[in-house]
């Protein structure tokens, strides 16, 4: 025999409302439990419909999830909710600390402002659309992240029974604009190595030491991001193989209350990779090796880059100097950034080498990626058609020609 299927865990049956006393009504129901027991529920009113609603409420404050400080049901304020997301982020092991505070960035910025008056239940997919193509308007990155966000907050709330599905799912998709990859020219190259080379020659006061000079060697040899060359350490560099090689194992990050470190991995796990450097990243290399202090020669760990108290470069202090550089070189009106060195790197391995060698060399576990944003499309054409083509020549070369028109195409 079949029994009959059990309700689903925080669902209720039907009402049933009785007047138990003059002018005093009960209603009640039966509330299959977080545990899987199934409990009756009671509440009384001075009215039939007060006590429905009285009942309504209470089974309302039982679907619910503990924040870890107090209890967020589906009429709690979006702000609650958000906290409680923020809880259970902290302990997710398997994101960054960087991640997160990225995400607790954003939250704060652009999703908080417009949301924190509105309760859970009232994150509705025709809210959330509206704002999302609001953000849209202003800035894909930003309405993606958003989207991301209350995706999380709202993901968390429906696995925990405070609404039913997650609203966000259905709300419209956005399409990404298309930007295609661009890389530097040599010309552009040039210029940017002269001024590096040049920069703060002649000025009053602190010299600057070469050290982003350096790094920029670097950038173009190997087609790091520029946390990933900051983040090369003495027992990274393999000086006795030819090519000499550099093994990608870290990145210099930055985060509130802690300042900058060297995280123990690149931006993925995935990209943690050996290259073989050029000659001219070698040459810097060597260098490098050679300016870390005498007494400290022995620490396999110790950076190839770092300031006078021997701590890691901040990339925002190494992005600060390269746009002086780009000023000095005449490029301040051009959008260059550090990644554009990573950008140029994938271009010439991707139109020598071709897209899977770019990949594995800028660490994507997917030529797609690499191919939608980090190499410039290859807009040249085998000559060969072109020879195939002056079959079509007049005078004597079309009387040699083997192939020959359909006359009734």
């Amino acid at each position: 025999m079949v029994g009959r299927p059990r309700q689903p865990v925080g669902t209720f049956g039907s009402i049933a409302t009785t007047e138990y006393a003059p002018g005093k009504y009960r209603a009640t129901t039966r509330f299959r439990d977080w545990d899987g027991q199934s409990r009756k529920v009671t509440a009384t009113a001075k009215s039939r419909k007060g006590a429905e609603t009285a009942l309504k409420l209470e089974l309302a404050n039982r679907v619910r999830v503990s924040s870890g400080r107090e209890d967020v049901t589906a009429d709690s304020s979006f702000g609650e909710l958000a906290e409680a997301w923020v809880e259970d982020l902290r302990m997710d092991v398997d994101r960054s600390e960087s991640t997160k505070e990225t995400y607790q960035k954003a939250l704060r910025l652009w999703v908080m402002p417009a949301f924190e008056k509105f309760t859970v239940r009232e994150m509705t997919v025709a809210r959330l659309d509206r704002f999302l193509k609001t953000q849209r308007a202003t800035s894909y990155s930003r309405a993606k992240q958003a989207k991301t966000i209350l995706s999380m907050i709202l993901g968390f709330a429906a696995r925990h029974g405070v609404i039913a599905t997650n609203p966000i799912k259905e709300t419209a998709q956005m399409k990404r604009p298309r930007k295609v990859p661009k890389a530097l020219t040599m010309e552009q190259v040039a210029l940017i190595r002269k001024a590096a080379r040049e920069h703060g020659i002649g000025r009053m006061g602190v010299k600057p030491d070469g050290q982003v000079r350096d790094v920029i060697e670097v950038m173009l040899g190997t087609a790091t991001r520029i946390g990933e060359a900051l983040a090369l350490r003495k027992c990274d560099i393999d000086m006795t193989v030819d090519p000499p090689t550099a093994r990608i194992a870290g990145t210099i990050i930055w985060r509130k209350g802690v300042g900058v470190s060297r995280q123990a991995h690149p931006k993925t796990h995935e990209s943690n990779r050996l290259v073989a450097v050029p000659a001219f990243v070698a040459e810097v290399l060597r260098r490098r090796l050679a300016l870390i202090p005498d007494d400290e020669r022995e620490d396999q760990e110790h950076l190839l880059f770092f300031t006078r108290n021997g701590t890691p470069l901040a990339p925002f202090n190494v992005r600060r100097t390269f746009r002086q550089i780009l000023d000095e070189a005449g490029l301040g009106g051009l959008e260059i950034s550090p990644h554009a060195f990573r950008r140029t790197g994938a271009t010439l391995i991707a139109h020598e080498l071709g897209i899977q060698a770019a990949a594995d060399q800028l660490g994507h576990t997917s030529t797609s990626t690499t191919k939608d944003h980090y190499a410039e499309p290859d807009r040249r054409v085998s000559p060969l058609p072109a020879q195939v083509l002056q079959r079509l020549a007049p005078t004597e070369a079309a009387d040699d020609a083997v192939w020959t028109p359909n006359p009734e195409a």
